[in-house]
């Protein structure tokens, strides 16, 4: 009778084990079970006890490195869309203002030239520069000698044209400060599926912090984006002021310079 206990108790020893391994193999950041052995007669059972779950230890915070490796690959293009922004804010900073486009220095040559009748001369300098102003002036002088409306005309179509290249330059900061917030949000959102995917697999006993770990991870997209979008619209703004500005001073003096040629192509 006590031989068929102790082949009976092996059994289920033998089933308990193989158990053990399976779970131990499908689970791997659970600890090894530890081991009792147990005496029956002439015979020593090995009986495992039940395994303690080990949590994975989680930092305190997340530093800037960890938030750059766990952004993934929509991190990288945002980060890429920041250089792009800082560099088309720097050049549009320095180059893209009123003393560029329309120089104190053109408009005094070219009042001066139009008032001696020196049309030529004006169109020549004119020719010899790429400004708005200059561009302006240009398409009024080609068409001296005909009726105010259609130099005028000229001049409010080349003018349009300007105005529509300075509205463009821009335009690109306008474009990465409403593309910025829409990759954070997919990057979050891709991140959120692989924490819940993740969280499928975690023991019962660290799901929640697990949870909340991947949650912090995955909106590192959305602050980036948001980070990225805020002064790359406020850059966006302060220019589109300036264009306005630049675009009045243009049309102010073409007035001037439409008068001008209208006077000396009568006489």
């Amino acid at each position: 009778m006590r031989r068929i206990v102790g082949l009976m108790v092996l059994g289920m020893v033998a089933v308990a084990t193989m158990a053990s391994a399976q779970e131990t193999e499908s689970a791997p950041q659970t600890a090894a079970a530890p081991e009792t052995a147990v005496a029956m007669d002439n015979a020593t059972v090995t009986v495992l006890e039940p395994a303690t779950p080990v949590v994975r230890e989680m930092p305190n915070q997340l530093t800037l490195m960890m938030m750059i490796e766990q952004g993934g690959y929509i991190l990288w293009v945002i980060m890429g869309l920041g250089f792009i922004s800082f560099v088309l804010c720097i050049y549009h900073l320095l180059t893209l203002t009123p003393g560029r486009e329309a120089p104190k220095n053109l408009v005094r040559r070219a009042h001066g030239q139009l008032q001696e009748g020196d049309l030529r001369g004006a169109y020549q300098m004119c020719q010899e520069r790429d400004e708005y102003l200059a561009l302006v002036l240009r398409a009024g002088l080609k068409m001296s000698g005909h009726e105010r409306y259609v130099i005028q005309e000229a001049m409010e179509s080349e003018g349009e044209r300007g105005a529509t290249a300075l509205w463009q330059k821009i335009s690109y900061l306008n474009n990465i400060a409403n593309l910025a917030p829409l990759l954070g949000l997919l990057g979050t959102v891709w991140g959120m599926m692989q924490a819940f995917g993740a969280i499928a697999f975690e023991d019962a006993q660290v799901k929640g912090l697990t949870m909340a770990y991947s949650v912090a991870e995955a909106m590192i997209t959305t602050a980036a984006g948001l980070l990225l979008a805020i002064p790359t619209m406020a850059v966006y703004f302060f220019l589109r002021g300036r264009v306005i500005k630049i675009i009045a001073v243009v049309e102010a003096h073409a007035s001037e310079f439409v008068e001008l040629i209208v006077k000396e192509g009568d006489t």
